[in-house]
């Protein structure tokens, strides 16, 4: 318990001042920070709506997307729901990101145990016979202790417990080296995901353990471990897997023991085999929850990148000996790198960037290159792992001060190897480097304080000091989060309904906006979750659909020369259809996110075009109610050539490609891929008929579905022609329906479609 209060003071001071403002703010910068809160928060708002958590129509209402970062953090979500039902959100979510850190601390704690206790060289110095191999429990707070007690070393443990006890110290600063890097602490202001280390040093704990034990209960554990990670960060576990292949092929080549190669072949196979097994067991639902979104959406949107944009995002050979721009110790050092620590203009914060935190500290690389030195034989293992993850991290090519050589780098391998080429950012393998620096570093400690030199000892104990000092970022870079009293007046409104925030096409205002919905839990238009599928990226972003998307994007900017006399007349003549479509009660404005006169305009459109009545303003946030006439009766006809119609056609339509006028003939819309979706909302579900005006550029068989539920067939012709279906009232749903028109796979612009009707 000591152990970790003390890591938890540290991460207290580390965040500081987090704890005294832990409702209200959390760590981060404008950006990516706040998203992962709507995750967590999203956790609880899909348990309370009984939908799916990990593919949604609350968010890209109404196509719906996949929420990408809860998948990356979906064991955090979960696991916090209980402190989100006591504490609120933001409070939780900054409970469970100190205990990130405490956890990352004490797992590096317990492995670099594990690494001293097995040093050849340490046991010969403490005088203690090479104990035969036995259990050990998962979590011993004193490893080598527990593993004499338990093999013929109990003699010998008996002595070393009267006066050459294990020191508690080296393995300690082995946690505060990893749980503190730069590295991670740049990566808690932005991306929680690969902040969440805590299963890193357990699994490499484990792992360990099983290698050289030929341990199968550990294995297994190990395996669970690395499964987990799939719940936390895809990155982190490919990473892991690489250290896998990596340590099994060193402890096989490198070997403590002479043992027979082929037995030892054989157990490192049989180890690393069980781990494959358990871990993809573990990781089994996630995979399959991944792979159900791209049955959905395709996987081509999960993109391997070209290798340019890897070469951009890599380190420069100096980036970890060069401190980084946050660093408080070092804010005036006169050592600055354009690009490295320095922004290559006096308006660049590329140096800010999380992934650019990777500067190691003159006291770990000391104490590295010391245990290197003094201790080849237990160090060479972890060195060789340090040098490789930071090759990786170099990118494909080699930068030096900030600019690109032609030497190439081993990340051109990697990059052609299934799912490690989806690792786009070689930055990002920089996290793997510190975990063996801070083995290194109690490798090196372990000597220090053994010493009979009184004053290295004192230098041994102050070292803690020294590389926290190096590491330290005060004051801790806070964001405020606090939740607009609208949202809890809405949360109060009963029903199922639409909320559009403004602006929508600000990424970092998305990234913000998005956590009112943990508290509001209605529907949104937009969300940012990362990568987001090119069906609902399109249809959010792209097309002509008046009001919701032509109409602010012009507002808000994106588009120069705003919206014409023309445009909002079109749009007021649209306005109920729009606002019934989606069932938009409320707009909520944002101001911190816009210029005075965006603002302006915008609450003009809302009152003048869309009738709409303030209700809330607190001097940031502007709330907006919507009203709209109803009629449902009335069939339902929807022009696919017209920009309201493109409101009803969902995944399936080339509207990038309109075949204007084609052959003199006719105005129409190419279907597009394998299947296209039409939308539609009713309010009373009773039997209806399904019209549609369409052509083949060859005979084909179009399959009809209902949510789901085929509900007939029509045979297209290359004549122009009205297909009718019924629709029953059995597979109707009350509010958004959609209709699933699909072809023969992967047919392109053979398909044309002018008009249909819900009746």
């Amino acid at each position: 318990m000591i152990l970790l209060a003390t890591y938890a003071l540290v991460a207290i001071a580390f965040s500081w001042p987090l704890v005294p403002s832990i409702s209200t703010t959390i760590p981060g910068v404008e950006g990516d920070a706040a998203s992962y809160v709507w995750a967590l928060g999203w956790a609880k708002a899909a348990l309370n709506l009984g939908v799916n958590p990990f593919h949604t129509d609350y968010i890209f209402y109404p196509l719906g997307s996949a929420t990408q970062l809860l998948w990356a953090v979906s064991l955090i979500g979960f696991a916090s729901l209980p402190l989100q039902f006591v504490f609120g959100l933001i409070t939780a979510h900054n409970l469970m990101y100190l205990a990130a850190t405490v956890l990352t601390g004490y797992g590096t704690f317990l492995l670099a145990e594990q690494v001293l206790a097995q040093s050849p060289s340490r046991l010969q110095t403490l005088g203690l016979p090479k104990p035969t191999p036995a259990p050990l429990p998962p979590f011993a707070t004193f490893v080598l202790m527990d593993y004499m007690t338990r093999g013929p070393g109990a003699a010998a443990y008996a002595r070393a417990k009267l006066g050459k006890r294990l020191g508690w110290l080296p393995p300690f600063v082995a946690g505060l080296v990893f749980s503190f890097a730069p590295l991670r602490l740049g990566y808690g202001l932005s991306f929680l995901n690969l902040f969440n280390t805590e299963f890193i040093p357990f699994y490499a704990l484990f792992l360990i353990r099983a290698v050289h034990r030929n341990s199968l209960r550990d294995a297994i554990l190990a395996g669970l471990f690395l499964g987990l990670n799939a719940y936390l960060d895809f990155q982190i576990a490919a990473f892991l897997v690489v250290f896998t292949l990596l340590y099994a092929l060193l402890s096989y080549l490198l070997p403590s023991t002479r043992s027979d190669a082929l037995t030892r072949l054989f157990a490192h196979a049989k180890v690393v085999g069980l781990v494959a097994a358990v871990s993809l067991a573990v990781a089994a639902p996630m995979l399959w929850i991944v792979a159900s979104d791209f049955a959905i959406e395709g996987g081509d949107y999960i993109q391997v990148y070209k290798i340019d944009y890897s070469a951009a995002r890599s380190y420069d050979l100096t980036a970890f000996f060069v401190p980084n721009a946050r660093s408080s110790l070092y804010a005036n050092s006169p050592i600055k790198v354009a690009g490295v620590n320095a922004g290559t203009s006096s308006e660049d914060g590329s140096a800010q960037s999380p992934d650019k935190q990777m500067f190691i500290g003159y006291t770990v690389l000391a104490l590295a290159a010391w245990a290197s030195w003094r201790d080849w034989r237990g160090a060479r293992v972890w060195v060789t792992c340090a040098i490789l993850f930071a090759l990786f991290s170099l990118g494909p090519y080699l930068h030096i001060l900030g600019q690109e050589t032609a030497v190439p780098l081993p990340y051109l391998a990697l990059h052609d190897i299934p799912i490690l080429n989806h690792i786009r950012i070689p930055m990002r393998y920089g996290i793997m480097v510190m975990l063996p620096l801070a083995l290194l570093v109690a490798i090196a400690l372990d000597g220090l304080i053994r010493s009979t030199n009184p004053g290295i000892r004192i230098l041994g104990f102050l070292m803690p000091l020294f590389i926290l000092s190096e590491y330290a970022v005060f004051p801790y870079p806070l964001q405020s989060l606090s939740v607009p009293r609208i949202y809890e007046d809405i949360a109060r409104v009963p029903g199922d309904f639409t909320i559009l925030e403004i602006p929508s096409f600000n990424w970092r205002a998305a990234a913000a906006e998005e956590v009112y919905q943990a508290v509001h839990e209605k529907r949104i238009l937009r969300a940012y979750t990362n990568r987001v599928a090119p069906g609902p990226a399109e249809y959010a972003t792209f097309r002509s659909i008046p009001i919701t998307v032509r109409s602010m994007r012009a507002l808000e900017g994106v588009e120069e020369g705003g919206l014409s006399a023309e445009e909002e007349a079109a749009d007021k003549a649209v306005r109920d259809r729009v606002l019934a479509f989606y069932d938009l009660r409320y707009v909520v404005v944002h101001r911190q996110y816009l210029e005075p006169d965006r603002v302006q305009e915008i609450d003009r459109y809302l009152r003048d075009v869309l009738n709409a009545r303030q209700i809330y303003d607190d001097g940031e946030t502007i709330g907006y109610q919507l009203t709209y006439a109803e009629n449902d009766s009335a069939p339902l006809s929807i022009d696919l050539r017209q920009d309201v119609g493109q409101m009803y056609a969902g995944r399936g339509w080339a509207f990038e490609y309109p075949p204007a006028n084609w052959e003199g003939k006719f105005d129409f819309v190419w279907a597009r891929g394998a299947e296209s979706e039409i939308y539609f909302p009713v309010d009373q579900v009773r039997d209806r008929q399904f019209v549609l005006h369409a052509y083949a550029v060859s005979p084909q068989r179009v399959v009809v579905r209902l949510n789901g539920h085929q509900v007939g067939e029509i045979e297209l012709t290359p004549e122009w022609a009205d297909y009718t279906l019924a629709l029953p009232a059995g597979a109707l749903k009350p509010k958004m329906n959609v209709i699933q028109l699909e072809y023969r796979a992967g047919q392109e612009h053979t398909i044309g479609v002018t008009d249909l009707q819900i009746r």
